[in-house]
């Protein structure tokens, strides 16, 4: 690899995270899936550390006084692991009148009518609006299509058709198209499809972000750069971005799409970023993955993949892991995004 230097900063600016806008409470990283996308490498084998219901207070009540926020969702890992978890958190969000938006699902609980409506039943009396009902290759390989079409069509019946949304509806005519509503592998299903496995139409067809567990599970369905390419592209764009945050079980405030990032947390949701007291978010706002690589390589030992990254997310992620290990970067959290992989 050429010799590379680390560019000197002429001034240093100072960033603070920008007001909320929407967002969503993570209760548990744990999940019933491993799935080969996801975001915040979720799966049975996370902790199963659930948010506790005095960080949910505090967690709203902070949300309550963002001047911009418009709602929030419930989210995981898989929430309805602890339904009664979900209905102190809708009470507590109608005590801080903070509106939510829907619960996301991946249906594994939806094996029988009786029991679905029931449940569905018992969330919208506890005042849910609605539910998110994850569909995909991904999630079928853990959930069969039965259940997800029993949540989507029972919790139309108790929300209202506008209650229930649906993602992906591509995904979900697709799923309906297989000769069986059981559960197939990522190979299965695309032997039925006639598609590649290890082809780009994979991740695109549910728009994938090339992050998390994708970069190494769905690796094979993207073509590989050097980390060159990625030179000059920051991260502001994702990290100073709060119409999608997350809250997560310990309180850290995660915005964009940056799993493992803790930007803020609910004690100060926004605070000065400096070189001193966010060093890899701040390089990252700055100037983006390949000088954090840049660093790592000169200060903390890194070596880059001679194999290429498949996204700046790829790199930042590797990067990021490497500087985990050492133990020095208290933003680099939570562990288990950096363990579980």
């Amino acid at each position: 690899m050429p010799r590379h230097v680390i560019p000197e900063q002429e001034t240093l600016a100072t960033h603070r995270v920008p007001d909320l806008i929407s967002g969503g409470l993570i209760l548990t990283y744990r999940c019933t899936n491993r799935c080969r996308h996801c975001l915040y490498n979720c799966s049975p084998r996370q902790t199963g550390d659930w948010i506790s219901v005095e960080l949910v207070d505090q967690s709203l009540a902070a949300l309550a006084q963002e001047q911009r926020l418009q709602g929030i969702h419930i989210a995981g890992g898989e929430a309805t692991l602890n339904m009664d978890l979900v209905e102190e958190v809708i009470a507590l969000a109608a005590k801080h009148q903070v509106p939510i938006d829907y619960l996301e699902t991946n249906a594994f609980w939806c094996r029988d009518d009786d029991v679905t409506r029931l449940k569905l039943e018992r969330l919208r009396d506890a005042g849910l609006p609605g539910v998110l009902v994850s569909a995909s290759l991904f999630h079928n390989e853990f959930v069969p299509f039965a259940n997800t079409r029993r949540c989507v069509e029972i919790g139309q019946h108790v929300f209202g058709p506008q209650g229930v949304i649906i993602y992906q509806p591509q995904m979900y005519q697709l799923l309906e198209s297989l000769e069986n509503d059981g559960k197939h592998t990522l190979e299965e299903a695309c032997a039925e499809l006639a598609v590649d496995p290890a082809s780009s139409w994979v991740p695109q067809s549910y728009g994938v972000i090339p992050s998390g567990r994708a970069t190494t599970d769905l690796r094979s369905c993207f073509r590989a750069s050097p980390p060159e390419s990625f030179e000059g592209i920051t991260c502001a764009d994702h990290l100073l971005n709060t119409s999608h945050f997350h809250i997560d079980p310990c309180g850290n405030l995660i915005t964009g799409l940056c799993a493992g990032i803790r930007m803020a947390s609910v004690y100060d949701l926004h605070p000065a970023i400096t070189p001193e007291s966010h060093p890899v978010s701040y390089r990252l706002i700055e100037d983006g993955p390949y000088v954090l690589m840049l660093e790592a390589v000169a200060s903390h030992g890194y070596e880059p993949r001679q194999t290429g990254y498949i996204s700046r997310c790829d790199l930042c992620v590797d990067v990021r892991r490497h500087l985990w290990q050492t133990g020095r970067f208290h933003e680099l959290q939570p562990d288990g995004f950096y363990s579980e992989g």
